[in-house]
């Protein structure tokens, strides 16, 4: 009864420690739609631009409208490569997190790879909108006069420097160092997130043939392999051996019965 109990509560504090990592899930998710969403509606100006037939005979400084094309170019394809990888992302790691055979060791795994690349996203995402007001203003110098070019790119100048400015400020004054971050990763659950899954192994222990009685206990191969006591009770040379050796003297033994047979 008390075993049972026991292993009640470490089940519902594993849980409670998947349910906390799912909260980080989520909000890696959201901010990732965020991006493929305003990633695809700039993606769609840059290119209409590049569409955009350049007129013929206006009087535009020289090598002017390869900037403007070279510049658009690089908005399109930063912002394509936003929507790529920001949705295999989304797609891949809540797969992972939820389906993998590691258990909650694929659910850190997939947390982690959302991690990595949520500041590279963000970058290609801002670098991409301040491009494309630079290219804006290449783009007026060759569509109009003089005069209106010059007129467009005073406000247009002003906005890419305030752009740069907030967008600088605001990260700096509240994006969070991954070291002074509280994680959800619970440490002290290490040991428990060995476990694998119990019914699908037991039914592959099962049909090799094994006796009834005996121990059973799978663990994952990060942590040691798949290990299956035969024992009703640890022998006295087990008890003093460390995991290593138990787990290398567990082998051994599976390894002579399956000569055996």
């Amino acid at each position: 009864m008390l075993h049972v109990q026991k292993n009640k509560l470490v089940t519902n504090v594993a849980i409670s420690q998947v349910e906390v990592r799912q909260m980080e899930i989520d909000w890696y998710c959201g901010n990732y739609g965020t991006i493929i969403g305003q990633a695809a509606t700039l993606a769609g100006f840059a290119f209409t631009q590049l569409t955009t037939p350049i007129p013929a005979g206006n009087s535009f400084p020289r090598h002017l409208d390869f900037v403007y094309v070279f510049l658009t170019a690089i908005v399109l394809g930063l912002e394509l490569s936003c929507i790529i990888l920001s949705s295999s992302i989304t797609v891949w790691a809540p797969s992972l997190a939820l389906k993998g055979k590691s258990g909650t060791a694929d659910l850190h795994k997939a947390i982690d790879c959302l991690k990595d690349y949520h500041s590279y996203m963000f970058m290609y995402f801002i670098v991409g909108w301040i491009l494309f007001f630079i290219s804006n203003i290449f783009q007026v110098w060759i569509y109009f006069k003089r005069s209106v070019a010059v007129a467009v790119t005073v406000p247009l100048g002003a906005v890419v420097v305030m752009l740069l400015w907030y967008t600088i400020s605001i990260t700096t004054q509240l994006r969070l160092d991954e070291d002074s971050a509280v994680k959800g990763k619970i440490d002290h659950f290490l040991p428990y997130e060995g476990i694998a899954d119990i019914d699908s192994n037991l039914s592959s222990y099962r049909a090799v043939g094994s006796g009834q009685g005996e121990r059973f206990c799978p663990v994952h191969e990060s942590h040691g392999g798949l290990q299956m006591s035969t024992r009703s009770a640890p022998s006295p040379e087990f008890t003093t051996m460390r995991p290593a050796a138990i787990n290398e003297a567990h082998n051994q033994r599976l390894l002579i019965k399956a000569q055996a047979y």
